[in-house]
């Protein structure tokens, strides 16, 4: 009787095993290696865990992470790429109504004869085509590891919101590529591309958690698997070419095992909520609705010309810009910035040359007062705006961006949008009866000595070579080369920058912008060579008497003309912005008599860090700023 039972357990088990290599690939060789139903990744316990350490107690653990972000049962589950139907069966057992998807019709006939049941059903239809399914409306959307499949991911979640209630969400764990495009032959979707994507189509992330070192030794145990089990993968599936295809999924697995130990690529289980505002960055004709918002919040009348000088025709980047609107196309808040080019030769040498890099100069941040209550603090919808920003044009692309805040939204940029704040702009005043000794004779004896200073309308290559000979100098700092100069200051639209070259015998030595306020010079710009820098002083007072020649010749051309306009007199003071570095700038300015009060609007500096590359010390001593490094000059 024994013997008996023994032939009819082997029997059936034998059964079992041509059911499962009558799978399709690689679902056949899956579920020959594996004790159950689950086709996913596992979670593994971190080191000094007491807990099963085998790959089928480790799938389990990643079901239950996922399990732990749905709504109370019962809820309808709409299980996209439901494989073997086991994790459908599991949810339907706790009271949830489950309809499991796959393009396969094995896999579903699989799954419909080992777990159909009331409240549990299957239908072999692909997540983007026509079938029943779409009868229903669902409260949760359950990829567990099948969105890599589909694409496009905008058409995705476009569908996901079209199957979804209002306040439904997404549950999905996947592999995700860590770099800005998918890794070599893998499937996976960019992590950045599809937080984006959420966001565009109208969800909002309440959950993120990336658990690349927990699932990664899921890598390692299946190329052991793939060792252990090939006789019985080579016996059970009968096809010639079987032993390439082991092989070729063994390597795959070597190939992840690589990409995750490189960094490359990650996993991560996510949960998104419907909602009625979508996150997205720029598309063409959105400045229509942006500069009213603009106009209404700053009280200030921006041009269209002076948008697209700013962020469509940068030379170092265009668009970048993140907002949130509703359904209507209601703006609701705005995030961007310029992008500007950075230098930075903290320890410039043969070994360690000048660091290069795009940053941006964030501001522009505005809600739409109607959406002030649409969520609050790192929820709010400015700081899902923000997050969009660093998310589209930020991580993984530079170390840092900045800006200039008030100190009424510093606690806003602390607490909400990750700033950090290094201490005030120094505002540097100078009464210009201090310049008064560079008059007369002793401007003379400068100019016989090869200096001169002279009104810029063109810039060349001349200031880029000027500018790679003095920026060890100066440290961390804006890469005041021609592409920038010219796009800055020349071909600003607004036509107020006037820009002054400094030479020695015809070499450029420094350059300053400046702008008039009636009677005050704006001083917003600056780079000198430290070797003529007690001459600061001439090249001031050259200036002050350019301006106040050009103005008197304004002056003369109203009389004539009998111009009712009310035009500058001489200038009587000059402001400035500039940081405290490098030392030997700020020294200059004191001794020409510059002194330093609070700023006027008590603006601090603030940085975004994207990377340990730059600490908040290394910042604070080594970045060289002025007013024309912000939007504000």
């Amino acid at each position: 009787m024994e013997k008996g039972v023994r032939m009819q357990t082997t029997n059936r088990d034998d059964k079992q095993q041509e059911k499962w290599a009558a799978l399709p690939e690689p679902f056949q060789f899956y579920r020959l290696m594996l004790s159950g139903d689950h086709l996913h990744f596992g979670e593994w316990p971190s080191e000094g865990e007491f807990q099963e350490q085998t790959l089928e107690a480790a799938q389990e653990r990643l079901f239950e992470r996922m399990a732990a972000l749905l709504p109370p049962a019962p809820a309808r589950i709409l299980d996209v790429g439901c494989g073997l139907g086991l994790s459908a069966h599991r949810l339907g057992q706790r009271g949830y109504d489950v309809t499991g998807i796959a393009p396969s019709p094995e896999l579903i006939a699989y799954a419909r004869d080992r777990y159909a049941a009331e409240g549990v059903r299957f239908e072999a239809v692909g997540f983007l085509d026509e079938g029943v399914f779409q009868s229903q409306r669902y409260d949760v959307l359950w990829f567990q590891e099948s969105l890599q499949y589909l694409h496009p991911m905008d058409a995705v979640f476009r569908r996901c919101r079209q199957l979804m209630v209002p306040g439904g969400r997404i549950v999905l764990c996947d592999e995700v590529s860590l770099e800005d495009a998918p890794i070599d032959a893998s499937l996976v979707h960019p992590l950045k591309s599809i937080l984006l994507a959420l966001g565009e189509t109208g969800f909002r992330i309440r959950h993120l958690d990336s658990i690349g070192e927990r699932v990664r030794p899921t890598c390692t145990e299946m190329i052991d698997r793939f060792d252990r089990f090939r006789e019985k993968l080579l016996q059970a599936v009968s096809a010639p070419d079987v032993p390439e295809r082991i092989d070729h999924y063994r390597n795959g697995w070597r190939s992840q095992a690589r990409w995750y130990e490189a960094g490359r690529m990650g996993y991560v289980v996510l949960a998104a909520t419907w909602d009625r505002l979508f996150v997205r960055t720029y598309r063409n004709g959105d400045e229509e609705r942006i500069l009213p918002m603009f106009r209404e919040i700053f009280r200030v009348d921006r041009s269209l010309a002076h948008w697209n000088w700013k962020f469509r025709d940068n030379p170092f980047g265009s668009h970048a810009i993140a907002l949130a609107e509703d359904e209507q196309g209601t703006l609701a808040a705005h995030f961007c910035g310029y992008a500007v080019p950075i230098a930075a030769a903290t320890a410039c040498s043969a070994a360690q040359p000048i660091r290069r890099f795009v940053s941006f100069q964030g501001g522009d941040t505005m809600t739409n007062p109607a959406f002030r209550g649409a969520g609050i603090g790192k929820d709010s919808v400015l700081a899902r705006a923000a997050r969009c920003f660093y998310t589209a044009f930020c991580e993984g692309k530079t170390p840092f961006i900045y800006g200039f805040n008030t100190g009424v939204i510093r606690k806003l940029g602390e607490r909400f949008l990750g700033y950090e704040y290094l201490e005030g702009v120094p505002f540097h005043v100078l009464d210009v009866d201090r310049l008064g000794g560079y008059a007369g004779w002793r401007a003379w004896l400068h100019r016989m000595k090869g200096f001169s200073v002279e009104r810029v309308d063109r810039i060349t290559e001349e200031y880029s070579r000027f500018f790679e000979r003095v920026c060890p100098a100066y440290g961390i700092l804006t890469e005041r080369g021609v592409s920038y100069l010219k796009w800055r200051y020349l071909d600003c639209p607004d036509g107020v920058h006037r820009m002054y070259a400094f030479r020695r015998w015809g070499r450029l030595m420094g350059w300053g912008v400046f702008r008039r306020k009636e009677e005050v010079l704006l001083w917003g710009d600056a780079l000198f060579d430290p070797k003529t820098i007690d001459e600061l002083g001439f090249f001031l007072s050259e200036v002050i008497r350019a301006e106040n020649r050009a103005a008197a010749d304004k002056r003369a051309a109203a009389a004539v003309g009998q111009s009712g306009a009310v035009l500058a007199g001489a200038i009587s003071r000059i402001e400035a912005w500039f940081s405290p570095n490098p030392a030997w700038w700020f020294e200059a300015l004191s001794w020409v008599g510059f002194v330093v009060e609070q700023e006027p609007h008590q603006l601090f500096p603030c940085v975004r860090r994207f990377s340990e590359d730059f600490d908040l010390k290394t910042l604070g001593a080594m970045w060289y700023y002025t007013w024309g490094d912000s939007d504000l000059f």
